[in-house]
């Protein structure tokens, strides 16, 4: 069973390689927009998911916790690994000319904004609780609308530098 799931991430690896590879040498700037901005968005989706909500929801971030400081600081690389994806994501649907990525694109401004300072806030130790389920809503309301509009977006593994 192990063996499956190695298998898939290489097989995944190399899709998004190949679509990040095929996206930086596209003749106009239109190639793959969906696909390479639900594949930056769902990296960003997957490190808030991973590395903040889980350890949020099984306490790791609470006051007294064992390795609090960790969590904290992982938690922190990860959002501004998650803020880095999501402007990705921003910068492809600003330059495509599909209705429906312009408009997730609205959306995605307050979210890069979000990362950025709670992910700040994160790295130097303070944090509050609220600042998870507020990131949650925004990821939950961008995923309502894109899924609301035939498009999903789902968590991509991967590997955060740092964490």
């Amino acid at each position: 069973m192990k063996i499956h799931g190695a298998w898939k991430r290489i097989v995944l690896a190399f899709t998004l390689t190949i679509a990040m590879a095929a996206g930086a040498f596209a003749p106009a700037p239109a190639f793959l927009d969906k696909t390479r901005f639900l594949a930056h968005l769902g990296v960003a989706y997957f490190a808030f998911h991973h590395w903040v909500m889980k350890p949020y929801e099984q306490g790791a971030f609470a006051g007294g916790a064992p390795h609090r400081t960790a969590a904290l600081v992982k938690g922190g690389v990860a959002l501004l690994f998650a803020m880095h994806e999501v402007k990705v994501s921003e910068k492809i649907a600003q330059h495509s000319k599909d209705p429906l990525l312009q408009k997730l694109d609205a959306g995605l401004a307050g979210l890069t904004g979000s990362f950025a300072s709670i992910g700040q806030r994160m790295k130097s130790g303070q944090w509050n609780p609220q600042d998870a389920t507020a990131l949650d809503q925004q990821t939950s309301q961008i995923k309502s609308d894109a899924a609301s509009n035939g498009v999903n977006i789902k968590d991509v593994p991967a590997a955060i530098p740092g964490t």
